[in-house]
């Protein structure tokens, strides 16, 4: 369940995303200069475009799948080595700023 619920609300978000990435293709037409490389510019946009909210479902989804034991679908296949490591490191920054209070009696 919480897989298909997750690939409805990427649907959603690409849905509303595809707009906003038609609007900024449209867009750039008005700034960028036309000339030989024209379309060179606009794929390159669009790529770099495409790579963000690709990254951006990577990132989201190791925060949200790699602290769970048991990984299912998709999902099932990433590696967390690294994000273990990065959280392991950010606890001990974390841990060190922590003030402890005793209650006493």
């Amino acid at each position: 369940m919480p897989v298909a619920v997750g690939i409805i609300i990427a649907l959603i978000f690409l849905i509303a995303f595809s707009e906003w990435f038609y609007h900024m293709v449209q867009g750039w037409g008005q700034i960028v200069v036309d000339d030989a490389f024209y379309g060179y510019r606009i794929f390159g946009v669009t790529c770099l475009s495409i790579f963000v909210v690709g990254t951006t479902f990577f990132v989201m989804a190791l925060i949200n799948e790699c602290p769970n034991e048991e990984r299912v679908g998709i999902m099932a296949g990433l590696r967390c080595e690294e994000y273990f490591k990065i959280k392991a490191g950010t606890d001990k920054i974390f841990a060190s700023k922590e003030v402890k209070t005793e209650v006493v009696n």
